[in-house]
C-alpha cells in the first residue's frame, strides 16, 4: 500500500505505531479511580444526548465511580433526562442542575458558534458582560471530593478550544478540574478532524494527505491535513496535563496519554 506525502506519512506511522504499542503495555492509575467510566458515558449517551454538539458534566459521590455499579437515574435523582433535555433545547441552551450541568452548541451567526464546552467552562450566557460565572465551578463547589466527569460528544476543536493561545481556549478553565480533590475525567467520543491552518492547495481546494497507521495485524488509512496531527498531539497533551483525558466509545474507554507522554492512536482518528 502506498501513501501520498511519504515523509509525513512515515512520521505519523512511526508516531502512532509507538502509541499503539504503548497502549498495550501501560495502564493509567487513573483508570482504577473510575472503574465504571465506560458505563457512566453509556448512561449519559443513552439518556442525555441531544445532538453531536453537546457537553455535560456530573459531580456525584465518589463511590459511584470507584465501584463497578451500573449507573442509573438514581445517580442523578434531581436531574431527570427530560428536564435536562428541555433546558438544553431552549434558547439559552444550558442546564444548571444539582449534580449535572449541560449545554449544546449556541449559534452566533452562520459562520460561528459558542461550543458547549465554552458555555460550561467559561461563560454560560455569552456575549453578556457577566461576571465570571462558569457553571462547572458551581457544580464542583457542591461536592469538593465528588467524582467529576466532564463529557463532550465531539472532541474539543483543535483550532480554538484546546489550543493554549486560542481566543476561546478552554485550557485555563481546566485548572478548576486540575485542583478538584475527587476522581475526575475529561471524556470525548468522536474526534473532530478539520483543517486547522494553511495547507497545500490544488485548484483552490485543500489538499489532503493519506495517513497510515497499524492496529494489530491490520493497516488502516485515513485522510487528514498536514497541520492537524502535530497540533492535535500537542493539544491532547495540554488537556491531559490538567485532567486525565479519555476517549470512550460504545464498549470501553482509552486513556489518551500514557506515562511516557505518548499520545494513544485511538484518540487521534475515528
Amino acid at each position: 500500500m502506498v501513501c501520498s506525502r511519504v515523509l509525513v506519512g512515515l512520521f505519523l506511522l512511526s508516531l502512532l505505531s509507538h502509541a499503539v504499542e504503548a497502549s498495550k503495555k501501560q495502564k493509567s492509575p487513573a483508570v482504577k479511580a473510575l472503574q465504571n467510566l465506560s458505563q457512566i458515558i453509556r448512561f449519559l449517551n443513552e439518556n442525555y444526548l441531544v445532538s453531536d454538539q453537546f457537553a455535560v458534566a456530573i459531580n456525584v459521590p465518589a463511590e459511584k465511580c470507584s465501584t463497578r455499579i451500573k449507573p442509573d437515574q438514581n445517580v442523578l435523582p434531581d436531574d431527570s433526562a427530560w428536564k435536562v433535555k428541555v433546558a438544553m433545547a431552549s434558547t439559552a441552551g444550558v442546564y444548571r442542575g444539582q449534580r449535572i450541568i449541560g449545554a449544546k452548541q449556541k449559534t452566533i451567526n452562520e459562520a460561528s458558534s459558542y461550543h458547549p464546552e465554552y458555555l460550561l467552562l467559561i461563560q454560560s450566557n455569552p456575549p453578556e458582560n457577566a461576571s465570571y460565572d462558569p457553571l462547572l465551578k458551581e457544580l464542583l463547589d457542591k461536592d469538593k471530593h465528588g467524582c467529576v466527569v466532564f463529557y463532550t460528544y465531539n472532541s474539543p476543536c483543535v483550532n480554538t478550544c484546546s489550543t493554549p493561545e486560542g481566543a476561546y481556549s478552554i485550557l485555563p478553565a481546566l485548572d478548576m478540574l486540575r485542583d478538584h480533590k475527587g476522581p475526575k475525567a475529561f471524556v470525548f467520543r468522536e474526534v473532530q478532524i478539520h483543517n486547522v491552518g494553511s495547507v497545500q492547495k490544488e485548484n483552490g481546494k485543500d489538499l489532503p494527505f493519506a495517513q497510515c497507521f497499524p492496529s494489530g495485524n491490520r493497516l488502516y488509512v485515513t485522510l487528514g491535513y498536514q497541520e492537524y496531527f502535530p497540533r492535535r498531539i500537542s493539544n491532547i497533551r495540554a488537556v491531559n496535563s490538567k485532567v486525565p483525558l479519555y476517549r470512550c466509545d460504545r464498549a470501553r474507554c482509552q486513556h489518551c496519554v500514557h506515562k511516557n507522554n505518548e499520545v494513544d492512536a485511538k484518540c487521534m482518528v475515528n
